[in-house]
């Protein structure tokens, strides 16, 4: 079992610790549903779906957590940028980054640990 990365043309961000379990791959429909003054129900279906990927971390090394918040910075500038994320099963998936703001805590010395949010979008 591989450790999470992400990928950005040349720059790569490769994790020296595993994901924390259980994992989870919510999926969401964007749908509106609201009642009308008579009390009728009116659904409308957007036509999207949304996939996440929450990542939970725990004792994250601070050199990890560093170069995390280095590639939030200055490669994926937050949710600007597209990039892949290779999960722990080396599966890869087109995702931009949804946590905001970026604020793992510090469990202990030189230990992080927080979650991250991913989007899905390709």
């Amino acid at each position: 079992m591989a450790h999470p990365r992400f990928v950005l043309g040349a720059s790569e961000l490769q994790f020296s610790r595993g994901i924390q379990y259980p994992t989870a791959a919510p999926r969401e429909r964007l749908q509106v549903v609201d009642r009308t003054a008579g009390g009728t129900l009116q659904r409308e279906d957007l036509g999207v779906n949304i996939r996440t990927r929450p990542i939970t971390f725990k004792n994250l090394p601070k050199a990890d957590y560093d170069a995390l918040v280095a590639w939030f910075d200055t490669v994926c500038e937050g949710s600007l940028h597209v990039f892949t994320y290779y999960d722990e099963d080396e599966a890869s998936m087109q995702v931009i980054m949804r946590t905001n703001p970026l604020d793992f805590k510090q469990t202990s010395y030189q230990r992080y640990g927080g979650e991250l949010l991913l989007e899905v979008v390709g």
